[in-house]
């Protein structure tokens, strides 16, 4: 089994900000999951809270993913939605085991 860096990054949206953050999320969909190491790039809205998002992402590297948070694309993306945010993101890595 290949070692998999996986990513959990949690994000929650300011009370009618919701749709503006959604939309500057879903940006980053096309060009993340075209960047070299990305093997799953995922973005969920929560089943009943539209303000909380999460990005559940698996990279091949932690050098990919270094790559990743360079990228101008993300880096375009937290600019455009840094006044949306109701609180800093919450980024955890793990190293798949199974």
């Amino acid at each position: 089994m290949a070692q998999l860096l996986s990513v959990v990054a949690q994000i929650k949206a300011k009370p009618g900000k919701e749709d503006d953050l959604r939309r500057a999320l879903l940006t980053l969909i096309e060009p993340t999951r075209a960047e070299d190491g990305c093997v799953q790039y995922d973005l969920h809205v929560h089943a009943t809270d539209p303000s909380r998002f999460v990005f559940y992402e698996n990279w091949t590297s932690r050098e990919h993913l270094d790559r990743h948070l360079a990228s101008p694309h993300l880096s375009a993306a937290v600019a455009c939605a840094a006044d949306w945010l109701a609180e800093p993101p919450s980024i955890e890595t793990y190293w798949r085991i199974a």
